[in-house]
């Protein structure tokens, strides 16, 4: 890549030239992946002092107005997209010497479709690199493409209001995401845990994004101690409401099914919880592993008793959760932070 974006006669010393970076984005700011991995990121790329425009291929006359854009750029990113469209597209692009990269934060199907994980495959295979949310991702990844770049999900930390934690209140715990998607692990895994915690001790439950889930009212409504504090749905692309959601949380939990497509989740409700100044509380899956530090920033669960035991600990002691919290605020931001992974991938791409 580093012959198409470094100028090879600039003196040495001389700082590296800005780049024109086209991002083709899954969705628009309301869709997290697309928010959190391509706006926001091209923001924190733009303040470096690089050009990036965002396009979104919705309809196949953009595609004309994508490859006439693509003329001008040093390199192409295609996040998440891979349909037939956009692999004739980044073909095009590599026999017109543009640099291509595929950034990736899921499994390419929920569902294991042979003819979508085939084309995710091509879509790897034929770009000059492949950006991965995740360890997992990147495994995955480079069964089709040597140039595998591990770039996790990150977090802006001024988005979030840190929490101060208080002893002698009614404990708040909370989940943020798509009620709809992930109602089978919150009712799963949570269901149990929170019977035998509000037979202990009056607990809010508060999810934010049930999406009108019937199951989860339904699950969760009846459970004795515990009050549920169900909000359908955010204006997800405002930073202020997506904080003023989680600020009533006191425990950040993240339940997730030890299945294919969850191994590949990047965690990003974790980094959420943790740029709050939360404890997490999350089912040993995934990204979860690598982002939280077990006994440090939260605890890592496999069983229901785990559950308990970890919801109850942190619920009895409000300097632990300060302190968990504290950790978890420090390791965002040192880690997760995008103005920190924007500079990443400004490296991967001069390299």
């Amino acid at each position: 890549m580093a012959d198409r974006l470094m100028d090879p006669d600039a003196p040495p010393g001389a700082p590296a030239p800005a780049m024109t970076i086209l991002w083709v984005l899954l969705g628009r700011r309301d869709k997290a992946s697309s928010r959190v991995r391509g706006y926001w990121v091209a923001e924190a790329l733009k303040a470096r002092g690089h050009s990036v425009q965002i396009r979104h291929t919705e309809h196949r006359l953009q595609y004309l107005s994508l490859l006439a854009a693509a003329r001008q750029a040093d390199a192409v990113i295609f996040q998440k997209k891979y349909g037939r469209y956009d692999l004739l597209a980044a073909r095009l692009l590599r026999l017109l010497g543009k640099t291509v990269l595929f950034d990736i934060d899921d499994a390419p199907s929920r569902t294991q479709a042979t003819a979508t994980l085939q084309r995710a495959n091509r879509m790897m295979a034929l770009s000059c690199g492949v950006l991965a949310g995740s360890q997992a991702l990147a495994r995955l990844a480079r069964q089709h493409q040597r140039a595998v770049h591990l770039l996790p999900s990150g977090i802006l930390p001024a988005n979030y209001r840190v929490k101060s934690h208080k002893p002698g209140k009614r404990l708040c715990l909370g989940w943020i995401g798509n009620g709809a998607h992930y109602a089978d692990d919150l009712i799963r895994i949570l269901q149990k845990p929170l019977q035998l915690t509000g037979a202990r001790r009056p607990v809010t439950f508060r999810i934010v994004g049930a999406c009108g889930v019937p199951e989860l009212y339904r699950a969760f409504g009846s459970i004795e101690g515990v009050e549920i504090d169900f909000i359908d749905q955010i204006q997800w692309s405002d930073p202020g409401a997506v904080a003023d959601a989680i600020a009533p949380f006191d425990i950040g939990l993240y339940p997730l099914l030890p299945h294919p497509f969850n191994e590949y989740k990047c965690a990003f409700k974790a980094l959420e919880y943790m740029a709050s100044g939360l404890p997490v509380v999350a089912s040993r899956v995934g990204a979860n592993t690598e982002t939280v530090i077990d006994a440090q920033t939260g605890f890592l669960c496999q069983s229901a008793d785990d559950w308990v035991q970890a919801i109850d600990t942190l619920a009895g002691d409000a300097e632990l959760r300060s302190r968990f919290g504290a950790n978890g605020r420090k390791r965002a931001g040192t880690h997760y932070d995008v103005a920190r992974l924007a500079a990443r991938l400004e490296d991967i791409l001069r390299a």
